[in-house]
């Protein structure tokens, strides 16, 4: 009993003598920074990944609707395959 309170008495006594300083609001606003850095590090991966993602559904979605022009005979073949080409240039680029 007398331990337990012996420390907290000279926990007590150091914080309240200034001996930290102000660090434990240094290290509070460190840390807080760091998790702010590795949140914003996942979320720009995460989210460029996503961004990728819409990209190539949105290029497949409009090869499909020009395979279903050329399937319902609204273009002819000439027309379907420039397109087709136009459209894979166009991923490629991004």
């Amino acid at each position: 009993m007398i331990t337990f309170s012996l420390l907290a008495q000279a926990a007590r006594s150091w914080h309240s003598r200034g001996l930290y300083m102000g660090m434990h609001w240094g290290w509070w606003l460190f840390w807080i920074a760091v998790l702010l850095i590795v949140a914003w590090a996942f979320w720009r991966l995460f989210a460029e990944r996503s961004e990728a993602r819409k990209e190539a559904a949105g290029a497949l979605r409009a090869e499909e609707a020009l395979r279903e022009r050329f399937a319902r005979g609204e273009i002819d073949q000439d027309e379907f395959v420039q397109k087709l080409r136009a459209l894979q240039a166009s991923r490629s680029l991004v």
